[in-house]
């Protein structure tokens, strides 16, 4: 026999409801890893890292707001090159992210998923296509990402290392600069 009447459905108060948007708004975290690039024009070949002496990018506080070792979602990220003028190959770049730090690798050596300990550690990649020429800045961006990742335990920091896809002479001294920005989850 079928119920005289549907069940009661309580739903979410108000109160509840701006307490939960209150804790969402104060879990976000925009985070700039920025560096410069050594002092030399060595050709880059497609699948070289990228950076300072240290290819490594380290986003400290990229879990402000949540609890250390929790899941954030990475809902954006920008690349930003301090030049004005694309570079004769420069195309588009991948940024292969980490839970913690991963083994050490130099600005222009070939990026490599190798050891054991980096494959636990690795939480996948975010692409960005060819930077666009702004006047003075090279910028690319990729929004509505929504890629989740679980920090280390303990950890409110994550880690990256950005590749280039395509062969290019870079400039020297160059300012880069990778932004996240991201959620708890």
């Amino acid at each position: 026999m079928l119920p005289s009447s549907p069940p009661a459905h309580r739903g979410i108060s108000s109160n509840e409801l701006q307490a939960y948007t209150a804790d969402a708004l104060t879990s976000g975290a925009s985070v700039a890893a920025s560096f410069t690039r050594p002092a030399d024009t060595t050709p880059y070949n497609a699948g070289d890292a990228v950076g300072a002496a240290s290819a490594i990018l380290t986003y400290a506080g990229i879990a402000a707001g949540s609890t250390p070792g929790r899941n954030i979602m990475i809902t954006s990220a920008a690349l930003r090159i301090d030049i004005n003028a694309v570079p004769a190959g420069m195309s588009s770049f991948r940024l292969h992210l980490y839970s913690a730090a991963p083994d050490a690798i130099a600005d222009n050596a070939a990026w490599d998923l190798v050891s054991a300990g980096d494959r636990a550690k690795y939480q996948g990649y975010i692409d960005f296509t060819a930077p666009v020429d702004l006047g003075s800045t090279l910028f690319a961006q990729v929004d509505s990402l929504n890629h989740q990742v679980q920090l280390a335990d303990g950890a409110s920091a994550m880690f990256a290392v950005l590749v280039t896809t395509g062969a290019f002479t870079p400039a020297a001294s160059t300012v880069w600069a990778v932004t996240l920005r991201a959620i708890s989850v």
